[in-house]
């Protein structure tokens, strides 16, 4: 149990890396990094110069405009999902899972965030939102099924 739970978190941590990463290493601008330089510019730096000090991720064209969303809107979706992957149907979870990921574009699409609205980065949310929710219903539901087993053995009935 705690296996899964590892590996879940293991890849949660790994898609939040690698799309800062390619976020720190790009030319361009974008609403994370401006946030962290102005609110903590030292530690921007610090993360600026170990992005650019690892090998280079970044990419102009496809990585550059679509693979940093796609490794975070699939973590984030893992993440509520793991949360409520014990309450909820399969279906149910998808559909959290992908609205969680397509959340930050819908904000953009109304102007409500700052930020650029994409088609594509829609397209690719709602896509990575249904695999990171589907890994972790596969991740975690097998875990939720053997605590109740174990539960239901150690019970004086």
């Amino acid at each position: 149990m705690y296996l899964r739970y590892g590996f879940w978190l293991f890849l949660i941590t790994f898609l939040l890396f690698i799309g800062g990463v390619c976020y720190l290493q790009g030319e361009d601008e974008v609403v994370a990094t401006l946030w962290l330089s102005e609110q903590m510019p030292r530690v921007s730096e610090w993360l600026v110069s170990l992005a650019h000090s690892m090998p280079n991720i970044y990419h102009q064209g496809w990585v550059d405009h679509h693979l940093p969303d796609i490794m975070w809107s699939t973590a984030f979706a893992m993440i509520i999902c793991g949360i409520w992957v014990n309450q909820l149907s399969v279906l149910k979870l998808l559909l959290l899972g992908m609205g969680c990921a397509i959340f930050y574009e819908a904000l953009q699409l109304f102007g409500i965030a700052r930020g650029t609205f994409d088609n594509w980065d829609l397209m690719y949310s709602l896509c990575a939102g249904l695999v990171g929710s589907f890994i972790t219903y596969l991740l975690l539901r097998k875990a939720k099924y053997n605590y109740k087993e174990q539960t239901d053995e150690n019970s004086p009935n």
